[in-house]
Formats: C-alpha cells, sequence, structure tokens
C-alpha cells in the first residue's frame, strides 16, 4: 500500500486518468476532488460497508482521534 501526504493544492494521479486532488484540508478533515471517467463507480466506503460489503483488510489503520502517531508523515 502507498502512503502519502499531501498538501492543498497537490495532486495524485492513478492509471493516467484519475487525478486526485486535495483541495482544502480542515479541523481534521480533508477535501478532495476526484476526477474521473463516469464509467468508474466511486463509491464512500460507508455506504458500501452500510449495504454489507466488508472493510477490505488491507487498509491503514488509523489511530482513534487525539492519538499520537508513530508513522512519520
Amino acid at each position: 500500500m502507498l502512503k502519502l501526504s499531501l498538501t492543498p493544492g497537490e495532486y495524485l494521479t492513478i492509471n493516467g486518468n484519475i487525478v486526485v486532488q486535495v483541495y482544502r484540508s480542515e479541523g481534521g478533515r480533508s477535501y478532495l476532488a476526484i476526477d474521473a471517467p463516469r464509467e468508474i463507480p466511486i463509491v464512500r466506503g460507508t455506504v458500501l460497508e452500510r449495504e454489507g460489503a466488508q472493510r477490505p483488510e488491507h487498509l491503514a489503520h488509523v489511530p482513534p482521534k487525539g492519538h499520537r502517531s508513530n508513522f512519520p508523515i
């Protein structure tokens, strides 16, 4: 799994046709703009889980709010 630290205005590309940009970050939240072909579904994980999907095992662990991580980002 690739882990990145991006600041507002920075972006990444996936497969040359998907662009993900951090356009704002405040109060512990990051706001993303995603440009992808319409045939590629983009669905929030909480929606998938609410519909019965399992959370992917390979996702990075996010420590509880207020906990200081040792991960050097």
